[in-house]
């Protein structure tokens, strides 16, 4: 049995193919989910939908609670009851799926809130000056981070990309720092071109998506 913890991003709410104006990154992180119960039915499934309830950004009073500078213990964990919710359901998942549009070149600014509230000293990374690299992630390192993506353009992963992809770097980055070492990326493209290219898109990356629940399984 297998705990999967399914973080959508997108703030279109509904899912490309089923509803107007649907998400491409949710449609791809439903058919994960379906394949998935297909499979194996006894799979634990828990989803964080920060593209309809985005978190806060941190602040002063945030930073003060994590830092231990806070008034009082009980204000310190009431500013971080939401980052300790994020944290468990990390600890609990086995596998990430985490569906992102990509904004502007990069993530959408709530997943960079989320990142912010997950990367915390000794909740899910260490830091220790005697050791030659000073960080250590705490998640486990075998959980396995799905990223399915969608862009308006396309080849963002090519060498010689016009406009470069900041948004699977950066949360690979992110994810490593804190102890995820498994990571598999599947993207549609060709968003704002529609049409043939669109479609073939979509359908290369759900080929990709039922083949990736396939080899996981196994």
């Amino acid at each position: 049995m297998a705990n999967i913890l399914k973080i959508d991003t997108s703030l279109r709410t509904g899912i490309s193919g089923t509803h107007p104006h649907g998400s491409l990154s949710r449609r791809l992180t439903a058919l994960f989910i379906d394949q998935w119960n297909e499979i194996d039915s006894s799979v634990q499934v828990k989803h964080r939908d920060l593209g309809q309830n985005p978190p806060p950004y941190i602040d002063e009073e945030w930073i003060i609670s994590e830092f231990g500078y806070a008034e009082s213990e009980e204000k310190a964990q009431q500013r971080l009851q939401l980052s300790n919710e994020f944290i468990e359901e990390l600890h609990w998942a086995d596998i990430i799926v985490l569906g992102v549009p990509m904004y502007n070149f990069g993530t959408p600014a709530h997943l960079k809130a989320y990142i912010d509230h997950i990367v915390r000293m000794n909740k899910t990374y260490t830091f220790d000056l005697s050791k030659e690299q000073p960080y250590s992630g705490l998640l486990d390192h075998q959980k396995t981070m799905i990223i399915l993506s969608a862009r308006g353009g396309h080849d963002f992963d090519a060498v010689d990309a016009p406009f470069p992809n900041h948004a699977e770097p950066a949360i690979k980055t992110a994810f490593n720092f804190i102890g995820i070492e498994k990571f598999h990326e599947i993207a549609i493209e060709y968003q704002e071109f529609g049409g043939e290219l669109l479609a073939q898109s979509i359908q290369a990356a759900e080929q990709k998506t039922i083949a990736l629940v396939q080899e996981l399984q196994h």
